[in-house]
This record gives structure tokens, C-alpha cells and sequence, in this order.
């Protein structure tokens, strides 16, 4: 047997790679016509047949980069985000020296808030391609999805002449707001309006600077021309969704804010921000299923997680709450509030010595948190230490926490 083994292996290397090649041949060309094809259905925004066409050409070739490329961007296209990336990483792997593979799934990955992937993507395109300008642009708003504001205003003046310089202005803009300088960031959109006033971006930033400065009446207008030019924006459908929270529409708020959602599912910000009027309105299961689906999203997502934790209070739902309230305590990032719930849920449970520790440690953090001096007064109350109570309750008064005027006049009147 020894001695025809390497015969088998003559006759295998000799004849079969012939009638590999020729299958890989008919395969590709096989492949390329069904490609061909959904591309004129894509033309026609027939997405199902150019869809079925693109899946034809993957399963004729297996091996084929751009039918999943195209796939994907057809996946894309149609919010189908998570197939979308799936194809793209498949891409990658079967050519990974094509650049705008991953200029393609770092716009995903951007859209899933993936944003080192995404940045780290764009760097590997501009290493393939570094004559393309677009790749710079997506790096600079990698870096500002990071907040990287310094590494993105470097990259904004090497692209700002030109094509780009409305480009630059919004961006430069933005970062301005998110810097609290609105003044500056309105005189930058100026320059962009003259430019070209059918931007929706640069109306969503006008928006955006009336936002903060509490002109409701304003935004609206500015997010209602955005949403003109532009109805696929999710993040002006958010935008004056928060904004007819402020004005007390919930209704419309949420309206908006379920059209953002629909558009991209992947923003925990806005699962959120729905769960906290859905809160408001009474609606706690349904806040509850927001907070879940924000929370599945991204798993340390600790205001979401105690929001949680205060829903499920408010059910009654105790163990769920303190559940949360755990969690979140064992975090890097301690807040007093995370601290004062604990102490409430101790008070629940009877355990006042617990209680006042962590109303203790939130007090550490904030020594103006005149809630938690108020609860830490009921804990003292409760645990027999009258004294301490009352200067609790005192504390908190001078801080102008109304409720503890009560139990200053009913138990401290000495």
C-alpha cells in the first residue's frame, strides 16, 4: 500500500485540478450573470428579485467576494443590518485586499455603534487606498462617534477645501455644539446654509443648537425641514421626538421616536429614551420591554439598568430591582443615585443598618443630594436614632427638598 500512495496522489494533483479549475470557471461566469441581472432589478428598486438573483449568484459560487458585497448592500439598503455585516465580514474573508469591503462594513459597524471596528475598518481601507478622500471623511466621523474631537478637527482641515467644505463646516459645527459653544457652531452652519440650504444635516444642527437652548418652538421647525428633505434620518425623527417630550406631547414624542426605532433598530439611546416616556405615562411593562431591548443592546448600560431597577420598584417588583441595583454597583463608574436606590430597597427589607451605608456612600459622592440626606433621615428614623434623623431632615430642607419639611415640623419640632 505504502508504495502507491504516491501514485494516488500523481493521478489526484494531475487530473483533478483540471476539472476543478473548469468547474470554478463555469461557476464564476455562472455567478457573474446573476450578478448582472439583480443589478438591473436593483435599478428598478425591485429589491426581492435582485435579492433572489444575488443569493442565486452566491450559491453558483461560493467563493465569489462581490455577489456577498452586493448582497449586503442590498441588505443594507433594506435595514436588514445584522445580514448585512454577516456578508460583508464574508467578503473580507474570501478577498481581504479590496478596500471598499471595509469602507462597506464600516458604515454597519457604525450604524451597530461598533465604533472602534468601524474606525479600525477605515483604517485599513485608507491603508489600500490612501488617494481616497471619502475614506478620510468616514475616519473623521469614527473619530467623532468616539468623541475623539481633537484627532477629527486634524483630519477636517486636510479635506475642507473644495467639494468637502460643507462637509467640514456640518462637522466642525457639530463638534462645537457637543462642546457647548453654540454661538460659534451657528455662525460654521451659517456658511453651510449659504452653501447648499437643502442639506438636512446642517437643518438638523440648527435644530439641535435651538434644542439646547430650550427654543422648542424653533427645533421643531428645523426638524420638520429635515425630515422634509430627508424622511430615512432616524436621528431626526429622535431629535424632535425629544422635543415634543419637552413640550409635553408624548404622544408625538413617542410617535417619532417609534419611527426612529423602525428605522434602526441597533441606537440603545433610543429604546431608551422611549422606555422614560413610556415611564412617565404609566406604561411600566411596556418601559420595561424598552429598558430590556436597550440593556440587550449593550449589557453595561447602567442608566438604562437602573431605570430598570426604579420600574421594577415601582411594580413591586423588589428582588428584580435590587437585582439591577447589584449589577450596577459592581460597575466602574459609582453613582450616588445607584447607592440611594440600594439604601431604599434595604429600607424595604428591614435592613437599616445596611441602609444607611449606602445612603452614607451616596452622600460621599454628593454632598448636596438632598434625596439621599432625606432617606438616610427615614432610615435613622426607623432604626431609633431620632437625633440623626432630624439633622438629616434638616440638611435636606436646606436643600430644598420639600418633602423633608414634613418631617421636620411632625418629628423635629424641638
Amino acid at each position: 500500500m505504502l508504495k502507491l500512495i504516491p501514485w494516488y496522489i500523481f493521478i489526484c494533483t494531475a487530473i483533478f485540478p483540471l476539472a476543478i479549475n473548469g468547474q470554478t470557471t463555469d461557476a464564476r461566469i455562472n455567478a457573474i450573470a446573476h450578478l448582472q441581472e439583480g443589478d438591473n432589478y436593483l435599478k428598478n428598486r425591485d429589491w426581492e428579485k435582485a435579492l433572489f438573483c444575488y443569493t442565486n449568484a452566491i450559491q453558483a459560487d461560493v467563493t465569489y467576494a462581490e455577489a456577498y458585497m452586493k448582497r449586503g448592500q442590498l441588505y443594507e439598503r433594506t435595514t436588514h443590518t445584522q445580514e448585512a455585516l454577516q456578508d460583508y465580514n464574508t467578503a473580507i474573508q474570501l478577498n481581504p485586499y479590496v478596500d471598499i469591503y471595509y469602507d462597506e462594513r464600516a458604515r454597519i459597524r457604525l450604524l451597530t455603534f461598533d465604533y472602534y471596528g468601524a474606525l479600525d475598518d477605515i483604517n485599513k481601507a485608507i491603508d489600500l487606498n490612501a488617494t481616497n478622500h471619502d475614506y478620510l471623511k468616514h475616519q473623521i466621523d469614527g473619530f467623532i462617534s468616539l468623541g475623539m474631537y481633537d484627532k477629527a478637527l486634524e483630519n477636517i482641515s486636510a479635506v475642507q477645501a473644495g467639494a468637502n467644505e460643507n462637509y467640514a463646516l456640518q462637522r466642525k459645527a457639530f463638534i462645537l455644539i457637543m462642546n457647548g459653544d453654540l454661538t460659534s457652531a451657528k455662525y460654521l452652519l451659517d456658511d453651510a446654509y449659504a452653501l447648499d440650504d437643502s442639506s438636512y444635516l446642517t437643518l438638523d444642527l440648527y435644530g439641535l443648537i435651538d434644542l439646547k437652548r430650550e427654543n422648542y418652538e424653533s427645533a421643531l421647525t428645523w426638524f420638520n425641514k429635515a425630515l422634509e428633505i430627508d424622511s430615512t434620518q432616524y436621528m431626526s425623527y429622535y431629535n424632535r421626538g425629544v422635543t415634543y417630550r419637552y413640550l409635553g406631547e408624548e404622544e408625538k414624542a413617542l410617535k417619532d421616536i417609534d419611527k426612529a426605532i423602525a428605522v434602526n433598530q441597533y441606537d440603545q439611546l433610543m429604546f431608551y429614551k422611549r422606555a422614560l416616556i413610556k415611564k412617565e405615562n404609566g406604561d411600566f411593562k411596556g418601559a420595561i420591554a424598552d429598558y430590556n431591548s436597550a440593556i440587550a443592546l449593550d449589557s453595561t448600560y447602567s442608566e438604562a439598568i437602573y431605570n430598570r431597577a426604579f420600574t421594577y420598584k415601582l411594580l413591586g417588583d423588589y428582588t428584580l430591582a435590587n437585582n439591577d441595583i447589584d449589577f450596577i454597583l459592581e460597575l466602574p463608574e459609582n453613582q450616588p443615585e445607584h447607592w440611594n436606590m440600594k439604601g431604599n430597597l434595604l429600607i424595604l427589607h428591614g435592613d437599616m443598618a445596611e441602609a444607611l451605608l449606602c445612603f452614607d456612600r451616596a452622600i460621599s459622592y454628593d454632598n448636596n443630594y438632598a434625596e439621599a440626606y432625606y432617606n438616610r433621615g427615614i432610615a435613622n428614623l426607623l432604626f431609633n436614632r431620632p437625633i440623626q434623623a432630624c439633622n438629616d431632615f434638616e440638611e435636606s430642607s436646606r436643600l430644598n427638598y420639600s418633602k423633608a419639611e414634613t418631617f421636620l415640623n411632625y418629628f423635629c419640632g424641638f
